[in-house]
């Protein structure tokens, strides 16, 4: 496989400008939206039930939270923002399980979203993008 980063000005079209691959495009997009639904959910309590059932709602968004802040950085090189993103999707995968069987947010949401995330991070083309260019 070459790879994965076009050089700017070669076969894109668009100068300066590097593809992401399809994984790790996916795993962004899950991450954020993650983020994205626990904050909606966190100002949605915190309107309708007060600030103590928004503290509460957010307290399991946290982890997603901060993956989705790791997410923004996948244009990153270097194989340790993959590995803080995986590390940070397994604490939310064992952090939202509770919420499963308590029926609060995230619910099933958190622990699929943070499986599927981990599995496209640990894909070839995942590690390939992750890369120092120079190695």
């Amino acid at each position: 496989m070459s790879d994965l980063r076009v050089p700017p000005g070669q076969g894109s079209g668009v100068d300066d400008t590097y593809r992401m691959p399809r994984a790790v495009r996916a795993a962004q997009v899950i991450a954020v939206l993650l983020a994205l639904i626990g904050l909606l959910c966190t100002a949605s309590s915190g309107w309708l039930l007060g600030s103590r059932s928004a503290i509460q709602t957010a307290v399991p968004f946290i982890p997603g939270w901060l993956l989705g802040l790791v997410a923004l950085t996948f244009n990153s090189e270097g194989q340790s923002v993959r590995i803080g993103a995986i590390l940070l999707a397994v604490l939310n995968m064992l952090w939202t399980v509770p919420s499963i069987t308590d029926g609060h947010p995230p619910g099933p949401l958190g622990p699929i979203a943070s499986l599927v995330v981990i599995v496209l991070l640990f894909r070839r083309e995942a590690r390939d993008w992750f890369e120092p260019s120079g190695w």
